[in-house]
């Protein structure tokens, strides 16, 4: 959203950061975000490491029929060097990995996620940051927890995403560590209503024994956070 980044860090304390998913970043557009407090970004893992097809962009990273979804290779390895040297530029507190939405929950997509953050990507190897992974739509919630937990990554979940009818207490009690909240509001237009943003808070509250995220990728992210905020910060 069109917010100063000083204004941003002053009323919020996270930011998710794609800057670096389509390609890389020259060390001044980079350096602009040296704004934001230690810890307070999280970058999105360039797209050769997670996705086949590459996204629209005038400057891409080094792919292949080799890249995506979470395989390892010269060009993973090249991703993950310049993901690690960011985080260390930026302070950033995580790196975010998003499975692309056809990336399936069959055995062998859990045995390359396995070899992935143990070989590939592990904790170590990204200056220490948390590394978050978001399944793609195929994936059922509690067991996509235990997996994460297995991986010893942080969840990332879609707290608005349930049957119709069901109460938002489905997402609580997840076998998960570590858990962030990536709201999104698919197919919505405009602000969360009063009643989605309370039952976050509700979510946000029911975790409060564990580290816990949340990042807005919603139509209104910027108005959606502050008013979540101003609710936590009410209660």
């Amino acid at each position: 959203m069109r917010v100063e980044r000083e204004r941003y860090f002053q009323e919020l304390g996270y930011l998710e950061l794609s800057a670096l998913y389509a390609g890389p970043l020259k060390p001044a557009a980079l350096a602009r975000w040296t704004v934001a407090p230690r810890g307070a970004l999280g970058l999105v893992a360039p797209f050769s490491l997670t996705h086949r097809a590459a996204p629209i962009a005038p400057k891409l990273w080094p792919h292949d029929a080799t890249t995506g979804e979470f395989r390892d290779g010269p060009h993973a390895r090249t991703a993950i060097a310049a993901l690690a040297a960011a985080i260390a530029a930026l302070g950033a507190s995580r790196a975010v990995f998003r499975s692309p939405d056809g990336f399936s929950p069959s055995a062998a997509n859990r045995d390359q996620l396995r070899r992935f953050f143990a070989e590939v990507a592990p904790r170590e190897a990204l200056g220490g940051a948390d590394r978050v992974w978001l399944p793609g739509g195929l994936w059922e919630v509690r067991s996509a927890a235990k997996l994460a937990a297995e991986l010893d990554v942080c969840f990332a979940f879609d707290p608005l995403v349930r049957e119709p009818g069901v109460p938002p207490e489905v997402h609580e009690d997840l076998e998960a560590p570590r858990i962030y909240l990536r709201p999104e509001n698919a197919g919505r237009t405009g602000t969360l209503r009063p009643e989605r943003i309370d039952d976050l808070a509700m979510l946000v509250e029911h975790y409060e024994d564990r580290p816990l995220v949340i990042a807005f990728a919603t139509p209104e992210r910027w108005a959606d956070a502050r008013n979540l905020r101003k609710l936590l910060d009410a209660r």
